[in-house]
């Protein structure tokens, strides 16, 4: 019941892993140069190239532009899946590629003032097609922001995980990457940030912040880092930060004239260029700048045009900032009591209950565990010991020789209230012979069962205590279950043996912000095609 998570595993893995291989001879023949190998180990996402294929853009009028000469710029070559007749960015992406000699097949899917919610609503059905092996996301310029600064960052992390998976379940290969967008004159006034450069600056931190958090908690290819581009740029004395009083000498406007908020020909043209440095992982200060050039088609000089290319360069350099603030954490150890045989790791030979975790904060003995109910499973649990009498009896309680198989969803409730300190924990289960760990979504509930407000976390199988397929030196503990389905219990019964691997997580990984207004949270849902959860609990740090 593990083989299909597997196999999407190692089928989202071996093309990486290829194009990794075979990059430095493409591009070399293709006449655009890879990253020297010493920038390349400095980049913190180890995003692999990716230079053919069918490349989807999500998006509003930060994507398709705002005006001419980037609204309908190479049309010809690209293909608006709305029918609008826009160019814009995917086609100023288009040209640079073939430019660079690579062979995008380049489709954008955008609407103007739209969230990526929207587009989930609206546009699955375009969106989720297997034959994107590529699609970049951009969010509603200030959806990311704080709530004290008018955003929604919920909303914007919650879109975004619900569109990458319609995309991986469409294609599980799929780089996905998240479109960083900037700041703006306008928008430092409107969002209440100072105004001049350090309202920008300020501003542009909390979209960073914001889009790397999502791609380190949601599990993105990578960032492209456009918003961080036009501040180096602003940073460098290229662009102007207050076009309102005219544009300096030598300096041009990274914004339109009409609104200060919507990229120029400019700000578009940088931003394909670092999108084509992020996806590519090409170096974009070879690329041309002379008459056929994307350039000089949009009237940008070849001056200007090389500072765009190193601007996009230097970004795409950049390690990947470390985003502040709590991260869930992997269980390292365990200790149990009652039937179990010491080893590395221990093994479980009958009922036995789980006594402490440990994780980078330290081993915690405070454990208490939660009662299960309305859990939906496609196999029955499996135990042991003491056989569940059904699924609501499965996976509660601290024993850890029951639980539920490929959960569906569950109600998990602890009885009490949440603090800071509060570290939650899923124990998992799965045979030996696959890797530990699954994907699964994680939801306050109150006593009803009922949500409690959007506080939401997805959990990814790398979240879990790492144990690879067919290896159980490192996993917290293995078991031969007696009872069950015969694919975990094996023929004779206890042959199949599985191993245990925990995550932890705490309410600000969860998005809480204000503990005050998770009041009447008691308890966890959590939905996941494939988990098996052995164990959830929870305990308290110092």
């Amino acid at each position: 019941m593990r083989r299909s998570r597997l196999d999407a595993l190692l089928a989202a893995v071996q093309p990486r892993v290829l194009g990794l291989m075979v990059w430095g001879v493409f591009a070399t023949q293709a006449g655009c140069a890879p990253f020297p190998e010493s920038e390349q180990d400095a980049l913190g996402s180890g995003t692999a190239a990716v230079t053919s294929g069918n490349i989807l853009f999500v998006g509003n009028s930060f994507t398709h532009g705002n005006e001419e000469p980037v609204y309908s710029y190479n049309k010809a070559a690209v293909t608006d899946t709305n029918g609008s007749g826009q160019g814009g960015i995917p086609g100023i992406f288009k040209k640079l590629t073939a430019q660079a000699g690579f062979t995008f097949n380049v489709s954008l899917e955008t609407a103007s003032g739209q969230s990526l919610r929207w587009h989930h609503t609206n546009r699955a059905s375009t969106i989720g097609q297997a034959t994107w092996n590529t699609v970049v996301l951009q969010e509603q310029s200030t959806t990311p922001l704080p709530t004290s600064r008018g955003g929604s960052p919920t909303d914007f992390t919650d879109a975004a995980r619900d569109l990458r998976t319609l995309v991986r379940a469409a294609n599980p290969s799929a780089n996905l990457f998240l479109y960083e967008t900037w700041s703006s004159p306008t928008s430092v006034g409107t969002q209440g940030y100072p105004s001049g450069t350090v309202g920008l600056q300020a501003m542009q931190t909390d979209l960073r912040d914001a889009y790397f958090k999502a791609w380190r908690d949601l599990g993105f290819t990578g960032v492209a880092r456009v918003g961080d581009g036009f501040m180096r740029a602003v940073d460098q004395n290229l662009a102007d930060p207050n076009p309102a009083d005219g544009i300096s000498p030598g300096m041009f406007n990274l914004w339109s004239a009409q609104d200060s908020r919507h990229s120029s020909k400019y700000g578009s043209y940088l931003s394909a260029a670092v999108l084509f440095a992020k996806v590519t992982q090409a170096d974009p200060r070879t690329l041309a700048t002379g008459t056929g050039s994307a350039a000089a088609d949009l009237g940008i000089s070849a001056a200007d045009a090389a500072n765009l290319h190193r601007i996009a360069y230097e970004i795409n350099a950049l390690a990947d900032p470390v985003v502040s603030g709590p991260t869930r954490l992997r269980v390292t150890g365990a200790a149990f009591t009652g039937s179990v045989t010491a080893g590395t790791p221990a093994n479980l030979t009958g009922n036995a209950q789980l006594s402490s975790l440990t994780t980078s904060e330290g081993t915690f003995t405070n454990l208490v565990g939660a009662t299960a109910n309305g859990i939906t499973s496609t196999n029955v649990p499996s135990a042991r010991g003491t056989v569940p009498a059904n699924a609501n009896a499965a996976a509660t309680g601290l024993g850890v020789h029951d639980g539920a198989n490929n959960l569906n969803a569950g109600n998990f409730q602890f009885g009490s209230a949440f603090t800071a300190k509060t570290r939650f924990f899923i124990v998992d289960s799965t045979p030996t012979s696959t890797a530990l760990g699954d994907d699964a979504t994680v939801t306050l509930i109150n006593a009803s069962n009922q949500a409690v407000g959007s506080y939401s976390l997805a959990l990814l199988a790398n979240d879990f205590t790492g144990s690879a397929a067919g290896n159980t030196s490192t996993a917290l503990a293995t078991v031969s279950y007696t009872s069950g389905v015969a694919s975990l219990t094996g023929n004779p019964v206890g042959t199949v043996q599985s191993k245990l691997g925990g995550v932890s997580f705490s309410l600000a990984d969860l998005g809480v912000t204000d503990i005050a207004s998770i009041s009447g949270a008691t308890g966890l849902r959590i939905s996941s095609a494939t988990l098996d959860p052995n164990v959830v609990g929870l305990y308290t740090v110092p």
